[in-house]
């Protein structure tokens, strides 16, 4: 009796191991269908294939791959995926409160993150950000905006100029844009700009509301402090479609950051 009882289990793991696989192939299919390439949705498809293939041969050929593993090798990998899954909670509990968090007080500054352009054309992401900031340019009109990145490989001018562009569009006085175009990555975007303003005021302190998109605000924010801002959080949306894989990736993203401080 035992054993036919283990054995429906199996087989409905099994066949949750394959629908979850083929789930995340249709996702990762209709991503690439509706955005394009987005960084990291192939390893979600990755793990589709082998869940979907695990689950069809157990289901098919009754292998007991699981089954076949030792013991204390197989306890290791328990132990390993809960403390992994532990973590992995956290953070993301961490990253889900820092996006969906506002903070209102005034700053010193104002401070755009860059995000990709395809050529000169703004990215979706960094158009939620700019859009982000023209709302609350309207909180602190004569707050000073900082727009920060430098310019990529496949981008024809530098993400600063573009983002400076877009808000003088909107209305926003150019007197009060503040242009940092040589960082590549988050900490340079806090490094570059905290040394502009050092030479510019003279100070070292400087409180900054950061705007990012949602799922990159908690790492934002950490590897401005660890640069020496003081760092407030006004989230601006992400694209509904990818956001489970930029929440996703972000997990990664706030791993390297707590290991090399950047």
């Amino acid at each position: 009796m035992k054993n036919k009882v283990d054995g429906k289990e199996k087989k409905l793991l099994y066949k949750i191991c394959l629908w979850i696989g083929l789930a995340l192939i249709i996702y990762y299919i209709g991503l690439r269908l509706i955005s394009g390439f987005v960084a990291f949705s192939s390893m979600f498809c990755l793990l589709g294939i082998i869940l979907f293939i695990y689950g069809f041969i157990e289901l098919k050929f009754k292998v007991n791959i699981w089954g076949r593993i030792p013991k204390l090798l197989k306890r290791i990998i328990i132990v390993l995926f809960f403390i992994g899954m532990s973590i992995f909670i956290i953070i993301e509990g961490v990253i889900i409160y820092n996006g969906h968090h506002y903070d209102k007080e005034r700053p010193d500054y104002l401070m755009v993150l860059g995000a990709g352009l395809r050529g000169s054309k703004i990215s979706t992401s960094l158009l939620y950000r700019l859009e982000t900031a023209v709302e609350y340019n309207k909180l602190y009109p004569d707050v000073k905006i900082i727009v920060s990145g430098g310019q990529g490989p496949d981008e024809d001018i530098s993400e600063a100029k573009a983002m400076k562009d877009y808000l003088i569009s909107k209305g926003i006085d150019e007197s009060l844009i503040i242009s940092e175009d040589k960082s590549t990555n988050t900490y340079e975007n806090f490094l570059f700009t905290k040394k502009i303003l050092e030479d510019e005021t003279g100070e070292e302190d400087f409180t900054v509301t950061v705007i990012s998109n949602n799922f990159h605000m908690y790492r934002a924010k950490y590897l401005g402090k660890q640069v020496g801002f003081e760092c407030l959080g006004y989230p601006a949306p992400s694209h509904a479609a990818s956001s489970f894989i930029f929440y996703t990736r972000e997990f990664f993203g706030v791993i390297k950051a707590y290991i090399f401080k950047r």
